[in-house]
């Protein structure tokens, strides 16, 4: 494989944490079925944080848990402070379209926080699970009859309650399509491009077999020639310039992944 390092223009941004909320208690058995209804997926549909991936009781432990090793960086309330914000907008900037898995990763890889790094990965491994059910509750995400666990936490979509959308401008971004040759004003372009994915996602299809799609992409920002990958099919990674990528991407990787583009 060939690769083309690219420098941009921009700074990639921190990522930090997770968020989801209020939700079902059941007490009799009609409120069972319902709260066990909640926690499955619509048939053939991967599930999303509006399945009840976590327990009210869990999320209680992780309320405690977060005030104990959190708060003084992210709030009491997880409105940020020396640390970013884990609810609201902030939240959705950086997981939306993620999933609950590797926002978990992410927390036990990375937290807490010291200057020399040396607290990171610290806490019990059960510890950073209930701290991400309070993340998740305390964004409004339903709790339902099953404990989060880290393997259940896998491939859990962080989407809206409307269905999966657009990834929001300036994320870090990988795309994969056919690059063509410069147009008239010099930029670079992608066609038959895929939807913009997050560049840390885990277990995504290899760029080799996954399905070209129907988008194109002005790649901007590139300082290097590209003529020698023109008909190839690439893997582009970058900031998305506006939702989805719509003006573009700021470029800071392009990798050849096979000579011909099919």
């Amino acid at each position: 494989m060939r690769r083309v390092r690219l420098i941009s223009g921009s700074c990639v941004r921190a990522i930090l944490l997770a968020a989801l909320a209020p939700g079902l208690v059941a007490s009799s058995l009609g409120a069972s079925v319902f709260a066990l209804r909640t926690t499955q997926a619509p048939t053939g549909a991967p599930p999303s944080v509006w399945d009840g991936v976590f327990t009210t009781d869990q999320a209680e432990r992780g309320r405690r848990l977060f005030l104990a090793n959190c708060a003084e960086c992210h709030g009491d309330n997880l409105e940020g402070g020396e640390g970013k914000a884990l609810t609201g907008d902030q939240f959705w900037a950086d997981w939306k379209e993620s999933t609950v898995g590797e926002l978990l990763t992410f927390v036990r890889t990375n937290m807490p926080f010291s200057e020399d790094g040396s607290k990171k990965g610290t806490l019990p491994p059960s510890t950073y699970v209930d701290i991400v059910t309070h993340i998740l509750k305390t964004n409004g995400f339903p709790e339902g009859v099953q404990e989060l666990t880290p393997a259940s936490s896998l491939g859990v979509r962080v989407i809206r309650r409307e269905g999966p959308g657009e990834l929001p401008a300036s994320t870090l971004a990988k795309v994969v399509g056919c690059l063509v040759p410069q147009g008239a004003g010099g930029t670079w372009r992608l066609v038959m491009g895929t939807r913009p994915t997050r560049a840390s996602s885990t277990g995504r299809t290899p760029d080799r077999d996954v399905a070209l799609g129907d988008r194109e992409y002005d790649l901007k920002f590139v300082l290097t020639s590209l003529t020698r990958l023109v008909g190839h099919r690439v893997a582009v990674t970058g900031l998305l310039i506006g939702e989805g990528g719509v003006n573009g991407l700021n470029v800071s990787s392009v990798d050849s992944v096979t000579d011909t583009c099919n």
